[in-house]
């Protein structure tokens, strides 16, 4: 009896001696430093900056002798009151598209709060008086994050004409498309297939209206003439969808 509380008592002093030697070689806990050192989160590159609008790109192509309606550079508090907000296509009070001034620019900015999502309806921002009919709008617009953009010429009463150019990197065909709107039935009138924009960076984009002549332009370029003569006098306007990161700015609007 004696021997086996004497065996009991050398194997408990073993496996004490096993657990003491196996908590001294045991590596020492890494302190919170340590820890961070050996955490590696992935780089997250910085949003791009959007620089200015160059100056140059205001009345682009307007003629020398044209008297200007308007011009909009969004750069003070007042701004946005010149301009009516409106969704053209059917679509419940919580997903009304927003348009607001920021830094000096016109920004659809997605959908109205709470909500703030973004939306592939149609907006637009439109100014100007419903008598005015013959004039040429021309805006300078930098694309953050959309797709779609296009200028809004003799609207009244959801009729309107629109030309729009679809970015480059998109599939859908043509790039550029002048049409007329009737009461939400779209009339492709004229279109090319040449190549859109290009995202994040600025560029110009103008529309005239003059009589039934209908004529676009890209970058101080000519790409699609048209004529209609359906519909005669109407605002003009800034066009894309409620995606948001659609900054507009040096809006000119001039008549003959």
């Amino acid at each position: 009896m004696k021997q086996s509380h004497t065996s009991l008592i050398i194997a408990a002093s073993t496996v004490l001696f096993l657990a003491i030697a196996l908590l001294i070689s045991a590596p020492a806990p890494l302190g919170q430093a340590e820890m961070q050192d050996l955490i590696v989160l992935p780089t997250v590159p910085p949003t791009p900056t959007v620089p200015p609008a160059p100056s140059s790109m205001i009345g682009v192509v307007a003629p020398q002798a044209a008297t200007t309606l308007m011009t909009e550079q969004f750069d003070t508090d007042g701004a946005l009151t010149r301009w009516r907000i409106v969704d053209l296509e059917d679509v419940p009070n919580e997903r009304r598209s927003l348009w607001t001034v920021v830094e000096g620019r016109l920004r659809q900015d997605r959908t109205v709060p709470p909500l703030r999502d973004p939306s592939i309806h149609e907006t637009a921002a439109l100014t100007g008086e419903a008598d005015w009919s013959d004039y040429t709008i021309s805006a300078g617009f930098y694309d953050q994050d959309n797709a779609n953009v296009g200028l809004i010429a003799r609207y009244r009463d959801g009729s309107y004409y629109r030309y729009r150019i679809i970015r480059s990197d998109y599939e859908d065909r043509p790039k550029h498309v002048i049409e007329r709107v009737v009461n939400g039935t779209v009339t492709v009138l004229a279109s090319l297939d040449a190549p859109g924009y290009e995202a994040r960076r600025w560029n110009t984009i103008t529309f005239s209206v003059n009589g039934d002549q209908l004529r676009a332009f890209f970058n101080g370029q000519a790409t699609i003439e048209v004529r209609d003569a359906q519909l005669s006098s109407g605002s003009a306007g800034l066009y894309t969808r409620a995606i948001g990161g659609m900054l507009f700015d040096h809006v000119m609007i001039t008549s003959p």
